[in-house]
């Protein structure tokens, strides 16, 4: 079978020749812009820094908590505890001899504490006030910038050989409220027991909290038929 001749006319042939033309420009220039391309990352130095994540200073602020002024005398109470009078009257000494060595202090009921806490010795007390009191720390402490007395008085209900006796009025007014305690001491070679009710660092405390005591419970509860009267303990 003969092969088909294609002709093109010369319009035909001229529009191929512009399409092959255009062809050819356009992939020299592609390969052109290939090379280029190439050449041009060849001298690009890339380099990745790992930047560190920045630091931000916040300033620091101290909270100051002020402590409480605490007594020179608390510096050796390790518990919180609170002032109780009626408790202290419990705990305090029931018998000292006349003549014994103390050291006598008018203070703020807290600081009492403070100091009969810290002496950790037998001790008196009496509240002159609702803000004062006067305590006695039998055997002597002394304390910075406080006036110390020396001294001890109180007011006399009775005085009896009989300690049992004595000891069980002596109770019955502690137990009533009242600062009582035994004082023990001799005459005529035998021991007598006093029954004293407050400890104060002067005579003229001791005669005005006389003048102001309620003699007629006192006595009701001590069994004696006469008021009593303010005398001296220490020394």
């Amino acid at each position: 079978m003969p092969r088909r001749e294609i002709r093109l006319t010369d319009t035909q042939a001229r529009i191929l020749v512009l399409l092959i033309v255009i062809f050819s420009l356009g992939f020299v220039g592609f390969s052109l812009a290939t090379f280029l391309l190439v050449k041009s990352r060849e001298s690009v130095r890339i380099e990745i820094v790992e930047l560190p994540p920045p630091k931000i200073e916040v300033p620091r602020v101290e909270q100051k908590i002020e402590q409480p002024t605490v007594p020179q005398q608390l510096t050796e109470v390790y518990r919180l505890e609170t002032y109780d009078y009626k408790k202290l009257l419990l705990e305090a000494t029931e018998m000292i001899e006349k003549g014994v060595t103390v050291s006598t202090y008018v203070l703020e009921p807290n600081e009492a504490l403070g100091v009969i806490r810290a002496a950790k010795k037998p001790f008196l007390i009496t509240e002159l006030s609702r803000e004062m009191c006067s305590i006695s720390v039998v055997g002597g402490h002394k304390l910075q910038d406080r006036r110390e007395y020396t001294t001890l008085y109180g007011v006399f209900v009775l005085s009896s050989t009989n300690k049992d006796s004595a000891l069980e009025r002596m109770l019955a007014l502690r137990s009533a409220g009242y600062p009582s305690y035994l004082m023990k001491f001799m005459r005529d070679g035998r021991e007598w027991f006093t029954v004293v009710v407050g400890a104060f660092p002067t005579i003229e405390s001791a005669e005005e909290f006389n003048k102001n005591l309620n003699w007629n419970e006192v006595m009701k509860i001590s069994n004696v038929s006469k008021p009593g009267y303010a005398g001296r303990i220490s020394p």
